[in-house]
């Protein structure tokens, strides 16, 4: 039987994401969407096109959260911010075998090192 060792619940939800590594910045920045979202942390899958590479374990990242207005809980686009030390960054398999044209992924566990920062546009 599998135990989950997680604290926080886990949500469900695609937000646009961007990171960078710490130190690093301007086009450096890659951009995704994530796969779930937690107050302690943030799973992601990450197209690894040409000259694109996975983050390397332990490593810290900045990471941004684009958060979408909606009825009934606010109305403007916030982002969360926050810096992240990468915990998982696993291969994944290859989608559509028929196109060579697709990149691999990897699935990327990041754990947030510091409390979410939110702001509004």
């Amino acid at each position: 039987m599998y135990n989950e060792r997680r604290q926080d619940r886990r949500l469900d939800i695609r937000l646009p994401l961007e990171f960078y590594a710490m130190g690093a910045e301007g086009e450096d920045v890659l951009r995704t969407v994530t796969k779930d979202i937690s107050t302690s942390g943030v799973y992601f899958e990450l197209p690894l096109f040409k000259g694109v590479t996975a983050p390397k374990l332990n490593s810290l990242m900045n990471v941004e959260l684009t958060v979408p207005p909606g009825d009934g809980y606010f109305p403007y686009v916030g982002r969360v911010t926050s810096v992240a030390e990468v915990i998982r960054c696993d291969p994944l398999p290859v989608s559509d075998g028929m196109h060579s044209e697709v990149p691999q992924r990897v699935g990327i566990g990041a754990r947030f090192q510091q409390p979410l920062k939110l702001a509004f546009e």
